[in-house]
């Protein structure tokens, strides 16, 4: 990357037209989105890992037009703000601060990565980053999200955004919304384009902490549950994505239901290991 921001650096300086910059917003062609969604495990009656990837590709420029909102929406009977996750609250202040580390460790609702895309001439650059997914204070009555995109390697590449859990029309039972800023590149340089994003909401990969009869002690939160039953046609998703310039694109996929679901199943609930008390990474 280094290499690819002198170049970018030496042909602002010069005045060079880049292929991005060259453009009016709303010359910009709509793209083609694809759009991925596992469960982990898909046990009916039982908590998963929700897992969706969206990739984007240009039609006729060298990259895609910079993206501004993503609408994703899941399937009935996925209570994501009933689902144990989330359990605290990290602001947005602290991330920008610190970064997620410093958040309570029970404010972690998953995690993802992106890969953005910026072009140099005829040649397109990608660079990826980690992305954390974090509860924060609710927004108009409605559980909120920041989603913090960093690289472990290059402090000065962080992002932050912001989304809602919202309702949504059947057959779906909500939608997650999020709001994406434009980032330039460089200062004065073509903004950054997102070519990929994979969000993972789930217990994999999360510790939680509670204090039980005093003590404090690690415990992975429940997760996401699905319900009893499978609907016909398997559980769906969709996604709606909106552009710089006002182009919109869209696309739905269907997580196939799992072998012998015909029967509803019922599960216990977890059973209660004493009082607790959620405890945050701070605090241990």
């Amino acid at each position: 990357m280094r290499r690819a921001h002198h170049l970018l650096r030496t042909l602002l300086a010069t005045g060079a037209c880049l292929p991005a910059a060259c453009l009016p917003a709303g010359a910009l062609a709509t793209p083609t989105v694809s759009l991925r969604a596992d469960l982990h495990p898909e046990i009916l009656g039982h908590s998963t890992t929700v897992d969706f990837r969206v990739q984007i590709a240009p039609t006729t420029e060298l990259i895609p037009p910079p993206l501004t909102e993503a609408n994703v929406r899941y399937p009935a009977g996925l209570d994501i703000t009933l689902s144990g996750l989330g359990i605290d609250t990290c602001s947005a202040a602290t991330l920008e601060l610190s970064g997620p580390q410093a958040c309570p460790a029970d404010s972690w609702m998953g995690d993802g990565r992106t890969v953005a895309e910026f072009p140099v001439k005829h040649e397109v650059f990608r660079e990826a980053a980690q992305i954390a997914v974090l509860r924060t204070t609710e927004q108009t009555g409605h559980l909120a999200l920041l989603f913090y995109a960093y690289e472990e390697t290059a402090v000065s590449a962080q992002i932050l955004f912001t989304g809602q859990l919202l309702p949504a029309r059947a057959p779906f039972g909500g939608l997650l919304y999020i709001q994406v800023p434009l980032v330039a590149s460089l200062p004065e340089a073509p903004y950054l384009s997102v070519a990929e994003i994979q969000l993972v909401l789930g217990p994999k990969d999360l510790t939680y902490y509670e204090r039980v009869n005093g003590r404090v002690v690690p415990y992975k939160p429940a997760g996401i549950r699905l319900p009893g039953h499978c609907p016909r046609g398997g559980f769906p998703f969709a996604v709606e994505l909106g552009f710089l310039g006002g182009n919109h694109a869209s696309n739905h996929t269907t997580v196939p239901c799992p072998s012998g679901s015909g029967q509803r199943r019922q599960s216990r609930p977890p059973r209660l290991r004493g009082s607790r008390t959620s405890t945050s990474a701070a605090s241990i």
